[in-house]
């Protein structure tokens, strides 16, 4: 199913080529979300290019076209406001990141969410949720992490 509204989605934005400046990809604030969809929550790639969901079975990510301003397109109008989207603790704004909101969530959230060692480098080792994951959504093993992140680890007080 998510492939084929991608595949529409994909469709539409190449026919509106000439309205749109990038694509956001989208991802569920919730704790089932995987770290892959973390890591590309409100990253926006150029149209045609970059990761696309579904980006693993059941991915309940999508995406959203970058609208070029109205001055951009010779409107002289301002902007539309952001808005909101959903989130498993109601809406929050529209430009809110997977990291932005599980920053916002307690310890034992993210926690449950990440597990406890991530959960205590993404608070004290400042490691964002992009850094759990390598470009082509692999999630990082603790010893891979402490290989690549040392000083978040010594920072989170982790290191062995």
């Amino acid at each position: 199913m998510t492939h084929i509204a991608a595949g529409a989605s994909e469709a539409t934005y190449e026919r509106n080529a000439d309205l749109i400046s990038g694509v956001r990809w989208v991802s569920v604030l919730d704790s089932r979300t995987t770290p892959v969809c973390m890591a590309r929550d409100g990253k926006v790639y150029e149209p045609g290019k970059g990761p696309r969901p579904p980006a693993h079975w059941r991915c309940r990510s999508t995406t959203t076209p970058v609208i070029k301003s109205f001055r951009d397109l010779g409107i002289d109008l301002d902007e539309v406001p952001a808005g909101t989207r959903a989130s498993m603790d109601g809406q929050v704004p529209a430009d809110l990141t997977y990291g932005a909101w599980l920053a916002k969530q307690p310890a034992s959230v993210q926690d449950e969410i990440l597990g406890p060692t991530k959960g205590l480098l993404f608070r004290k080792g400042e490691v964002p949720v992009d850094r759990f994951v390598d470009r082509s959504g692999h999630a990082y093993t603790i010893d891979e992490l402490r290989r690549r992140e040392r000083g978040a680890f010594r920072k989170a007080g982790l290191a062995a």
